[in-house]
């Protein structure tokens, strides 16, 4: 769960590190209090966020709660109601968060659940239980139920996945071959085509936390000869039962400029070692479910041509929900994008062949003005897939 901090306007200027966060877990006893795990994620104005304070014994200043942060926590530590007779109030000053969410079924249920934050109690956040990891060295995340291995020569790609196997003690092999980024379009009315190959990237900075890990990257794409793109800094906000790929594009100039019919593909491409786990993409689109085999279809060239911002891709491994979110006021256009043909090679990536190559095609990237926009793609684990 995230809540901003306008949704909570009584949090306003007090301090983080001064907050216990309360539930009350058992009905027939609504005046017992649980410490629950939470996480507080500053943000700017421009909604990115401010990882160069990533410990706690710093000043106080630096922990106040203010109108552009995240309080974080989990849904199952949403508890019950605090009997408001209760002797404890008189003890503690808390503030009440009613949470009201909608589950999708046969019938559409409400679900209600209460948190409680006291605010002069101060929870030692250092020594909170992780529900997620970083091995520093490694540049690898693990949660409960996946790990992911980022490249070490462009740390803004996702090189590797691996689902933890249902004896909790083992991972699977790796499900992926690599993460693609394709530009293409025209530069000075020249063909202009760029690949993983042409960025220079680097790793910034990583907030560690017990519910989410925040992992920063620089990159540049080389255009011409030494002329290299404005930096484009990419966050990766990890959570243990997915992520967010935020890239946050603030190119100071007019693109169209110097550049026209600009597209970019953005995509993952699977390991063919893994046919045996039956690979299915899914479009609720246009109720298209792809099995993926390594050979093109009539059915995966339609895929091609739907416009849209979500699909899925599930195995007996797992299942992972992709979706991509555009600001209302950045002007290019998605729709989905499949290459699933064995036969064909994708330079620069020295894998043979294209297994299941899903991602997003965008479009319309010359309109964009210079302003900082937010181009957010979300993946959803769905760890109760994961069967072996």
């Amino acid at each position: 769960m995230v809540i901003s901090a306008h949704e909570i306007p009584e949090l306003s200027g007090t301090n983080a590190i001064k907050w216990s966060l309360l539930s009350v877990l058992n009905k027939t006893q609504p005046s017992f209090f649980q410490k629950s795990i939470f996480q507080v994620d500053h943000k700017d104005a421009q909604g990115r966020y401010i990882l160069n304070n990533n410990t706690l014994n710093g000043p106080e200043g630096a922990h106040v709660f203010k109108s552009n942060d995240e309080l974080v926590f989990r849904k199952k530590d949403l508890g019950y109601r605090l009997n408001h007779s209760s002797a404890l109030l008189e003890k503690k000053s808390l503030i009440e968060i009613k949470i009201t969410s909608d589950s999708a079924g046969l019938e559409k249920n409400t679900e209600t659940g209460w948190i409680y934050i006291a605010l002069n109690e101060s929870t030692d956040l250092n020594v909170q239980k992780k529900v997620i990891s970083y091995e520093t060295e490694q540049d690898i995340i693990s949660s409960p139920f996946f790990k992911i291995v980022f490249s070490k020569e462009k740390p803004f790609l996702l090189d590797a996945f691996h689902w933890r196997l249902s004896d909790g003690s083992r991972w699977s092999h790796d499900v992926t071959d690599t993460m693609k980024i394709r530009h293409i379009g025209q530069f000075l009315g020249f063909p202009f085509r760029r690949t993983d190959d042409d960025y220079f990237s680097r790793l910034v900075d990583v907030k560690q936390g017990p519910l989410r890990i925040i992992r920063r990257t620089e990159n540049k794409v080389k255009v011409f000869w030494k002329l290299k793109s404005p930096a484009l800094y990419i966050d990766y906000i990890m959570m243990p039962d997915g992520f967010v790929m935020d890239s946050m594009v603030d190119i100071p100039f007019k693109i169209s400029f110097f550049f026209s019919d600009l597209s970019t593909v953005t995509t993952m491409d699977w390991n063919n070692a893994f046919e045996n786990t039956a690979l299915i993409i899914h479009s609720s689109d246009s109720r298209l479910n792809l099995p993926i085999d390594g050979r093109p279809s009539d059915d995966k060239r339609k895929f091609n041509q739907i416009v849209a911002q979500e699909f899925s891709v599930s195995s007996s491994l797992g299942l992972f929900d992709v979706r991509l979110a555009i600001p209302d006021d950045f002007p290019i256009r998605s729709q989905l994008y499949l290459n699933d043909d064995l036969k064909e090679l994708d330079p620069p990536e020295h894998y043979p062949g294209q297994f299941g190559n899903v991602g997003f095609k965008t479009t319309g990237w010359e309109n964009i003005n210079s302003k900082l926009h937010h181009l957010k793609f979300t993946v959803c684990v769905d760890q109760n897939a994961v069967n072996q």
